[in-house]
């Protein structure tokens, strides 16, 4: 550790140098770290090279994902929402029982992981809408379905102060993860009335190419908006959306 001198003390750092404050006064000293090209060659590093080439699959899993379903994400505020998608595509990479270490990968691995997952976590599926619903997925149709029975919204919808109408949208996804390729389709419900009165029963069915070989997956959102002068207005850019993958059916 060496004492700066002079006129002009800071706390930071330039280059490969780090300045900090001490109770001793202001010093500085090289900073620590391993090279990037020691960590790509070094056989010390071997595991953290694998770790790295599996978290590097996960995050572009993820990417594909999101860009899959992007017209419902693009409706929900949670920026948490990538970091944990990605962890979840890590277990998923993790749990592929025949690749080598360093080499596992989302196709041999348990896409199951991502059922369930929600994409906003201050306004979750969960505890946003208590109508229960079932989803369904043909991969011989090329369908992804999600019938709600009728329902009263004032009861069945926790809805944010402000909101008088809500919508209900369907979303399913082929995912090419080797090829970096998807196909999408979404469907939504009218504009619903938060009110008592019940509901008719919904049936929303999204449409792929059918018998699809890759992992196809099923999203459900909730979109809160309110009404002005006949025109749905979203409140606070989606922070009270919900987002939920409700089914997921791995490729054959």
């Amino acid at each position: 550790m060496s004492k700066q001198d002079g006129l002009l003390q800071f706390k930071g750092a330039i280059e490969n140098l780090s300045f900090y404050k001490t109770k001793r006064g202001y010093a500085v000293r090289k900073r620590a770290g391993v090279s990037g090209a020691r960590i790509s060659k070094d056989p010390a590093f071997q595991r953290t090279r694998e770790n790295g080439q599996e978290f590097g699959r996960a995050g572009k899993a993820g990417k594909l994902l999101r860009s899959a379903f992007r017209n419902m994400i693009n409706n929900i505020a949670d920026t948490g929402a990538t970091p944990r998608l990605t962890k979840e595509f890590l277990k998923v990479v993790k749990a592929d029982a025949t690749s080598d270490r360093g080499l596992r990968n989302v196709i041999d691995g348990e896409i199951g992981f991502i059922e369930n997952f929600e994409f906003n976590m201050d306004s979750s599926m969960d505890r946003s809408l208590y109508a229960p619903f079932t989803a369904n997925i043909d991969r011989v149709a090329g369908t992804g379905t999600i019938d709600v029975p009728s329902f009263k919204p004032t009861e069945d919808v926790q809805a944010p102060e402000g909101a008088t109408h809500f919508i209900i949208t369907c979303g399913i996804g082929a995912i090419d993860f080797a090829g970096g390729k998807f196909e999408s389709a979404i469907t939504s419900s009218e504009v619903l009335v938060l009110d008592s009165n019940n509901t008719a029963p919904l049936k929303l069915v999204a449409t792929i190419s059918p018998n699809s070989t890759f992992p196809v997956f099923l999203a459900l959102s909730l979109e809160f908006v309110q009404l002005v002068n006949g025109k749905p207005y979203m409140l606070s850019n989606g922070t009270y959306n919900s987002m939920k993958m409700v089914a997921v059916s791995a490729g054959v």
